[in-house]
């Protein structure tokens, strides 16, 4: 489980706050209830945006940043950094809490199982699974949607995206059921969705 409470944390939330400008559906914190949802799609994941994370963060390990790499080490191509996407976690629940107005961020214990790719769509969720008092519990996940290539009704493939290039979907991708389609208006698309970050998080609310 990463829990991370350093100052690199509120350096990785200033990047996203200085670097992302997404916003998050909201909801009114007066009526937090069980089962709902905070919910953020991000479609920036690009090579522009982790060279800018490296130098922010100061994490320059290069296969973040150099496809051949971390072709070399055997990832066919860069990834994202990890506390990258983490910050998506914090950025969610301090916008929601319009940065201390409302309260504060208690938690946020994640477990990090799966890459985030380049041209991903990230999408985090957390969902509110207790309130006591003050203190709302939240299942947290965050799952990426990873688009393969498009092809018309003959089969034929119109688009190709990163991933169908240079190999990111496996084998046990397919075996698992994480690889789907769906229809598009260029024809069908298919994609792996997985889930790339499970956890939890409490936050306590102001008075």
């Amino acid at each position: 489980m990463l829990k991370i409470k350093t100052m690199n944390q509120y350096a990785i939330l200033l990047f996203l706050l200085v670097f992302v400008k997404e916003g998050i559906k909201m909801v009114n914190i007066s009526d937090l209830k069980v089962g709902q949802v905070l919910k953020n799609e991000f479609e920036g994941i690009n090579r522009d945006l982790l060279k800018q994370y490296a130098k922010a963060s100061g994490d320059t390990n290069p296969i973040h940043t150099n496809d051949a790499i971390a072709e070399r080490a055997g990832l066919k191509g860069v990834i994202a950094h990890g506390l990258l996407s983490f910050g998506f976690i914090s950025k969610l629940f301090e916008d929601f809490l319009e940065h201390g107005k409302y309260g504060t961020i208690i938690d946020i214990a994640v477990q990090m199982r799966g890459m985030v790719r380049v041209g991903d769509l990230l999408i985090t969720e957390a969902t509110v699974n207790k309130i006591e008092g003050k203190s709302v519990y939240f299942d947290v996940k965050q799952t990426t949607i990873t688009s393969v290539d498009i092809k018309d009704k003959d089969g034929t493939i119109v688009k190709q995206f990163e991933a169908g290039e240079r190999g990111y979907i496996s084998e046990k991708d397919i075996e698992r059921g994480l690889v789907k389609t769906k229809e598009v208006p260029e024809g069908i698309l298919t994609y792996r969705e997985r889930i790339a970050t499970p956890g939890q998080a409490i936050i306590e609310l102001n008075d």
